[in-house]
């Protein structure tokens, strides 16, 4: 029993630091999309990000089969991988559009909202039931984004709500993957979701091309890498520990991302900022709660 719980502590103990590094990317990689938003075009930016994680995932995939793993690369739901890999390139592209013009923290917080819009479209879309406490932690989450985009103010940005659409199409994407793992195994789901992605951000860069520096170049495989390493500190910290433990640690990458504009643009949130984030933190962790409740 003594080992048992060792082994428990040791556990959470892991995903507790891959979740945190899984946090530091990501915030790296806004961060590092932001440094050269006038350099490059949204779209170009998509398809790097992407490109560099379908190369990793089809190395990694490649050495697996070589190895005797076997894996189905027919699918019977080719339209659901589809339609996920449009609504995860319009929410990046959303992101990185408002990363533009908005706050690096005020874009990572009402990105995080997502959390809030899953049990929403999947009470709308899927009849998923959605218990009283829910409803209200959702309600205390969309409260704290009203802190944030201020729309009472004369400092309202309208593009703030380009942020918040990114969570909103993420939170689709993220339902249309649980109907897909319904049908498809992990591998699978990768192989189409990758190069699909890949495919469309590269139509549209293809009607947006920005000849870009040997520099730009540089940041925009690096934005590539780092997002790479996020997913895969996610997914291992998951091996460790269920969401309810993972996803409130996510929300370091406000922590983060508040750094970074003060280390890199002198800039310190206001009070209404901090009070929306932390209703929008709050909101979002008991809605992950009590679904699984």
């Amino acid at each position: 029993m003594q080992k048992t719980e060792q082994l428990r502590s040791k556990h959470i103990t892991h995903a507790v630091i891959l979740c945190i590094l899984a946090a530091i990317c990501y915030s790296i990689m806004n961060l590092l999309v932001k440094l050269i938003t006038n350099s490059t075009t949204e779209s170009m930016t998509v398809f790097f990000r992407f490109l560099v994680s379908s190369s990793w995932v089809m190395i990694v995939l490649a050495y697996k089969r070589t190895g005797g793993k076997h894996f189905q690369l027919k699918t019977k739901h080719f339209w659901l991988h589809f339609n996920r890999a449009i609504l995860s390139f319009i929410a990046m592209f959303s992101l990185y559009y408002a990363l533009r013009y908005v706050p690096l923290v005020d874009v990572n917080s009402l990105y995080m909202t997502y959390t809030l819009f899953i049990p929403i479209l999947g009470y709308i879309f899927l009849g998923s039931k959605t218990n009283t406490k829910n409803w209200a932690s959702i309600i205390v989450g969309f409260i704290g984004t009203i802190f944030i985009l201020k729309p009472y103010s004369s400092s309202f940005n309208p593009i703030a709500l380009v942020a918040l659409i990114s969570g909103i199409t993420m939170a689709a994407s993220f339902l249309l993957l649980y109907e897909i793992a319904k049908y498809d195994k992990p591998y699978t789901i990768m192989l189409y979701y990758f190069p699909l992605t890949v495919i469309l951000s590269g139509i549209c860069t293809i009607f947006s091309w920005k000849t870009p520096s040997l520099k730009t170049i540089s940041y925009l495989l690096l934005t590539g890498a780092v997002g790479t390493a996020y997913h895969e500190f996610l997914t291992r910290s998951m091996s460790y520990a269920p969401p309810k433990i993972i996803a409130p640690l996510l929300y370091f990458t406000i922590i983060f991302s508040g750094f970074f504009d003060w280390l890199f643009w002198h800039r310190i949130p206001d009070v209404y900022f901090w009070i929306g984030a932390t209703l929008v933190t709050i909101g979002c962790i008991f809605s992950i709660r009590y679904t699984e409740d």
